[in-house]
């Protein structure tokens, strides 16, 4: 299996179905390396905007680059079924033409990597195929103060000066294992953390592809590193397209954009100009050594720091993942350093278009593994430069705030061109028909009921998740660590008793294929968590404030029930198919915060096998993930044998969204 032809722009017109199966072969080598930054097809000359300075510090010109549209992959049909053959390199690449190039692993020599097109509903078999070459190329570092946090952290700036170096990351070897995230595929095909390749082995991997039509992003899992291999740059966009969508008449083309964002750091040389070394920095506070969320002053968009992107006057598409190891992006579009109100419209979700538009009034908060499909139409702004940024919760957007780690909150700029709009699309009223909203009472009242609960560091320093299970209170001293008791609106009280909290830890949540569950996600801790549950998808049910303050942090458990307060609104791309919930506020971080959150959403399982659910803040992979088994329904209770402790048995079923 070869890789297919790499396309600048997906296909248009009466023959695309065809075009999404085919290409001509062609390597992705000469490609990548002909040109640093690629003019996307039919994009316009420019009237306004340009470079811009940024924070000294930080060196590089901002918006002096154009946005890099990575390479298109599409597979090649064998029979009943489509191949593809992808390939990791190690490879230099350029993020911003001030500086040198950046050494990286990436897929097909490119970051992020190709973004892999197919059409929904054929079934596809990538063999991911391992060449990189050398150890890994970030150098780890971290700093801090026994005294406490930084009011201007090192973080915010290049180089790694008051810093020390983490031991044994510069000594990785390159092993990976592949995780396609939302892709609906068993657990053999999932890309299993510890199942690594090393250089020279493929892994094999079969895509059921039967689902809708959507934005998915494959990346590096292996297992304790992948905080560092995604890093490196192993990342890429993939997507589905059906006749469902091709109706819509969506904007298409070059004006069909992917979006793929995160943030990095560099070393720095004797001047402080930045080298085009990774440095991957964190701190480390007060005596017990507790790490902050990762964060870095680059922003890069399509693997270019602080692009520009020419458009016309007329309506866009943008595919938009957070790529980020942990930054939560809170994304608004500036106009003369305004903000737009409901110029991001929703069409889709993590697994697809939701029944129709829905505008962003304020900002699109996206939490790392979380997409979003929006359209944008730059009909009003012709001839003016607008911004997208990055903000925070009280902050004027496009202020910067150092002590969040927001020096620099501009993502990327858009120069619309002075000319006539020429725009035959308009927003449709429905995008999905197909698309079913759930609410509570399309869930079977006998679905099985899980609690995950959150909590801030413990014995080890570092974030917990506990699995729950619900006993009786009686005989039960309050408060008792790992014991937590929750009171919801209409006055119920549970109390719930820690079943599991490491990756070791005995039996495993068991599912039954077909069935629906409710799993409620209880944040106890200060900072948000992006919530990710392989080998199924999910609908979200419900956000709602809780009164956390009966939680007793020293016993770890509830001194009295942690109660709810208030129910909160969903944001709009959280009303369709979702892979991954933010759990926890998106705003600042409150570390004596007195309230915290309740996710509720209805899980449905189509596959079977053995996966994990987990934060996808990659630096909490590590020590807040948990195994997770989908089995046929059944077969737990086939020969009078009772299933592994947590088993759903079949569980409920419903229909659910596509």
């Amino acid at each position: 299996m070869n890789p297919s032809t790499s396309d600048i722009s997906g296909p248009s017109g009466p023959n695309r179905r065809t075009l999404l199966r085919y290409g001509s072969v062609a390597g992705l080598g000469a490609l990548a390396s002909a040109a640093p930054f690629l003019r996307p097809e039919g994009a316009a000359a420019a009237a306004v905007g340009g470079p811009e300075p940024t924070a000294p510090e930080l060196k590089l010109t901002k918006f002096r680059d154009s946005l890099r549209i990575p390479p298109v992959l599409r597979p090649r049909e064998h029979g009943d079924h489509d191949e593809l053959t992808v390939r990791m390199r190690t490879a230099d690449v350029t993020v911003h033409s001030q500086m040198p190039a950046v050494r990286m692993w990436t897929y097909e020599g490119v970051f992020p990597g190709p973004t892999i097109r197919t059409v929904s509903g054929r079934p596809l078999r990538i063999v991911w195929e391992n060449r990189l070459t050398g150890n890994m190329p970030v150098e780890a570092v971290d700093f801090g103060s026994a005294t406490g946090r930084s009011p201007d952290p090192l973080t915010n700036y290049p180089g790694t000066s008051g810093t020390q170096v983490v031991p044994g990351v510069a000594d990785l070897a390159p092993w990976a294992a592949v995780h396609l995230h939302g892709m609906l595929t068993g657990g053999g095909n999932d890309g299993w953390m510890e199942n690594l390749i090393g250089p020279g082995e493929v892994q094999l991997s079969a895509y059921p592809n039967k689902q809708a039509a959507t934005t998915l992003w494959y990346h590096d899992h292996t297992h304790h590193v992948s905080r560092f291999s995604v890093y490196a740059g192993l990342a890429g966009m993939f997507l589905s397209r059906n006749e469902e969508e091709d109706a819509l008449g969506l904007p298409d083309g070059a004006r069909d954009v992917p979006l793929i964002l995160c943030d990095r750091n560099f070393g720095v040389d004797g001047s402080g100009n930045p080298t085009g070394r990774l440095v991957h920095k964190v701190e480390m506070i007060g005596p017990r050594r507790l790490m902050r969320a990762h964060a870095a002053p680059y922003t890069l968009v399509n693997g270019v720091v602080w692009p520009y992107l020419e458009v016309r006057p007329r309506w866009y598409r943008f595919r938009i993942v957070n790529a980020a190891n942990s930054r939560i992006y809170r994304l608004m579009l500036l106009a003369d350093g305004r903000p737009v109100p409901g110029a991001l419209r929703v069409i889709g979700t993590d697994q697809g278009l939701i029944d129709k538009p829905l505008a962003v009034e304020g900002a699109l908060n996206l939490s790392p593994g979380e997409r979003a499909d929006v359209l944008v139409d730059f009909g009003a702004f012709r001839g003016r430069a607008l911004k997208l940024v990055n903000t925070l919760e009280g902050l004027t957007p496009g202020a910067s705030d150092k002590l969040e780690d927001l020096l620099e909150p501009d993502v990327m700029q858009f120069r619309v061109a002075d000319r006539r709009p020429s725009d035959r699309f308009s927003l449709p009223k429905t995008l999905s028909p197909t698309f079913e909203r759930l609410s509570r009472h399309d869930v079977p009242h006998d679905a099985v009921s899980r609690w995950v609960v959150v909590v801030g560091p413990g014995s080890g320093n570092v974030p917990e998740l506990w699995e729950m299970e619900e006993v009786e209170a009686t005989g039960l001293t309050f408060p008792a660590g790992g014991v937590v008791q929750v009171r919801d609106a209409g006055g119920t009280v549970r109390t719930l008793r820690r079943t599991a909290m490491s990756y070791e830890d005995g039996a495993a949540f068991t599912a039954a294929r077909g069935g629906v569950e409710i799993w409620n996600y209880l944040n106890l801790a200060a900072s948000p968590h992006p919530m990710h549950i392989h080998l199924s998808h999910f609908q979200v049910l419900s956000r709602e404030s809780y009164d956390i303050t009966g939680f007793d942090r020293a016993t770890r458990g509830s001194a009295k029930p942690v109660a709810f307060e208030a129910a909160l609104p969903l944001e709009a791309h959280e009303l369709g198919e979702k892979d991954v919930i933010r759990v926890g506020t998106a705003g600042r971080i409150a570390p004596n915060a007195t309230l915290g959150e309740l996710v509720t959403v209805a899980v449905r399982f189509p596959v079977v096998g053995r996966g994990v659910h987990h934060c996808h803040m990659l630096e909490h992979e590590q020590h807040m993930m948990r195994p997770l088994v989908v089995s046929p329904a059944g077969h737990s209770g086939a020969g009078g044998h009772a299933g592994a402790g947590g088993h759903a048995g079949a569980g409920g079923h419903a229909h659910m969204g596509h």
